[in-house]
């Protein structure tokens, strides 16, 4: 009840600010079943204006002039990506042929340092090629449903001077921790920042220290932060819950990434403080045969959020992560979360960690109008909607809108809102992209030349999902 009041708040106060808003910008109306967080609402509307949702009505407002567009599709609300390294998402997939105690052990193997590392800095560090990068793994997200993501980063290798972040992240999908467009419109003014991690590696005192004052003087709403990524079993990952409180991170203002080595004592610990731990299912258990003890910080009361890390280990996009967090849910936990639940931690749950749950992560009056469309039948939704996303392909997302504006979807529903836009093929199905929303040009040559640089570096393009066999 919570999120409904803020959103029916947050809509009084849009027609007390923008009073003008129904004149000044262009409505479309948009006919579908609503998943809302009571429920769905089956042949519902959706009243958008000036990038937001302005209403959700039962039956079709009266607005002369508006577009309209009818479906009998599931509209969901976007998810949002906690955790991501997405300018390795250009790389194809990496299957090591063993598994590892921890995160440092791979990460110091000479054999990832050719295969991955090196390369990818070799890539991101030509300024010329961010953007491209940006581009090619921000369409890669958003086929999924993903309209916020966090990592993409600057062009700035590690150890350099930061510089401001490049203007093609203000494109496509919100970049949570550099350009989301909620707080003005300069870049880097965002109040969620993210860590690798609290080793000294990873994280030096003075920038530590930054985090700290930020989370105690207001300033930074969430640190999302890599902690105990190795085994239960490896000291040096069972140690960073330690460090992390020593450093006066430990806070309800945490996100702890992967959390694989955690124990259930440690859970609590986590719970007592207010944190959060963001899940990886697959990443996981490709790396370390393990995942994190999603059980015992479910029964902890520990706030579970659902991210797919990155592709070269873990999945394309948080559709695939859902799928494969539902079979081991079922096949693992004993059937522990429900299709609900997984949407949730990938939707609603990161946007209140992340204390943006009053612009996004729900489709309720007054909040941004980022959503998906999943295509279905004119009887309506089936009695679980979110099943949906395990039993239907990636390809039957039929539109993308983020900010209210279509950016991917089907070409028909596409171009009969007189949206410009440049033909895209996904596992063999014809689906389009806005042309006008592409932060770097033609998508088409942005993945022209990043094959070029890839198979310079020896590597192929990683395909933008990871299509099933036929």
């Amino acid at each position: 009840m919570k999120l409904i009041r803020l959103s029916c708040h947050f809509a009084f106060f849009l027609s007390l600010t923008l009073p003008t808003l129904a004149q000044a910008q262009k409505h479309l109306l948009l006919k579908g079943n609503i998943v809302t967080p009571d429920g769905v609402i089956s042949h519902g509307w959706l009243d958008i204006a000036g990038g937001y949702i302005l209403h959700v009505e039962r039956e079709r407002p009266e607005i002369p002039g508006a577009q309209v567009l009818e479906t009998d599709d599931l509209i969901f609300p976007g998810f949002i990506d906690l955790h991501n390294h997405p300018t390795f998402n250009v790389f194809p997939r990496w299957t090591p042929p063993h598994k590892f105690p921890n995160r440092y052990a791979w990460r110091d193997w000479l054999v990832y340092q050719q295969q991955l590392e090196s390369k990818g800095y070799a890539l991101i560090g030509d300024p010329a090629n961010f953007c491209d990068i940006d581009e090619y793994v921000e369409v890669k997200a958003l086929i999924g449903g993903t309209t916020s993501i966090i990592g993409i980063g600057d062009n700035n290798q590690p150890g350099h001077a930061a510089k401001a972040s490049p203007d093609c992240l203000r494109g496509l999908v919100r970049n949570l921790d550099h350009y989301t467009g909620f707080y003005g419109h300069e870049t880097d003014q965002e109040r969620i920042a993210n860590s690798i991690g609290i080793t000294a590696r990873d994280m030096d005192a003075s920038t530590g220290a930054r985090f700290a004052q930020g989370i105690a003087d207001g300033s930074l709403d969430l640190l999302a932060i890599h902690i105990a990524e190795g085994l239960p079993t490896d000291v040096e990952s069972a140690q960073e819950l330690d460090m992390l409180e020593a450093h006066g991170l430990l806070t309800a203002h945490t996100a702890l990434v992967h959390s694989v080595g955690l124990s259930p004592a440690q859970m609590a610990r986590v719970h007592k403080a207010g944190a959060s731990i963001v899940w990886s299912p697959r990443s996981n258990f490709e790396l370390y045969g393990e995942t994190a003890n999603v059980a015992a910080a479910f029964r902890a009361g520990v706030t579970i959020s659902l991210a797919p890390d990155w592709s070269p280990s873990g999945s394309d996009n948080i559709w695939e992560e859902i799928q494969y967090a539902w079979d081991v849910s079922g096949h693992k936990l004993d059937g522990l979360f429900s299709t609900r639940q997984l949407f949730e931690m990938a939707s609603s749950v990161p946007a209140r960690v992340a204390r943006i749950d009053d612009k996004v992560g729900t489709l309720a009056p007054g909040m941004k109008a980022d959503f998906f469309l999943v295509h279905d039948t004119p009887d309506g939704p089936a009695s679980d909607f979110y099943d949906a996303i395990l039993v239907k392909a990636i390809t039957e997302i039929d539109m993308v809108v983020i900010d209210g504006t279509p950016v991917y979807g089907d070409p028909k529903l596409l171009h009969s809102l007189g949206i410009a836009t440049e033909a895209l093929r996904l596992c063999g199905t014809e689906k389009a992209l806005n042309s006008a929303a592409l932060p770097n040009g033609p998508f088409a040559e942005v993945e022209a030349r990043l094959r070029v640089k890839m198979k310079a570096l020896g590597s192929d393009l990683g395909p933008l999902d990871s299509c099933p066999k036929p």
